[in-house]
């Protein structure tokens, strides 16, 4: 199965690209909204949104996805550089 990560995620629900000004002002659109988060239920290529109520009452039917982590990138990119 494919990692999606909540950035991703974000620009798939919004169907939008995938890139760095759309994750800073998609990601910004979620985070504003109070009590509420993407997820998904079964398939990771189908992103919702939903309570946070929600997603902490049904952990075994709601998935949160992982954040996308800048600093591994970097790690990769310095290695890329330094090898």
């Amino acid at each position: 199965m494919v990692t999606i990560s909540r950035e991703q995620a974000i620009s798939m629900f919004y169907c939008e690209p995938y890139n760095e000004s759309n994750v800073v002002k998609l990601s910004k659109l979620i985070d504003d909204m109070n009590n509420i988060e993407i997820c998904y239920s079964d398939d990771p290529t189908e992103p919702m949104l939903i309570s946070l109520k929600s997603l902490y009452a049904n952990p075994f039917k709601y998935h949160q996805y992982p954040a996308f982590l800048k600093d591994c990138k970097k790690d990769k990119d310095n290695n890329h550089a330094n090898g």
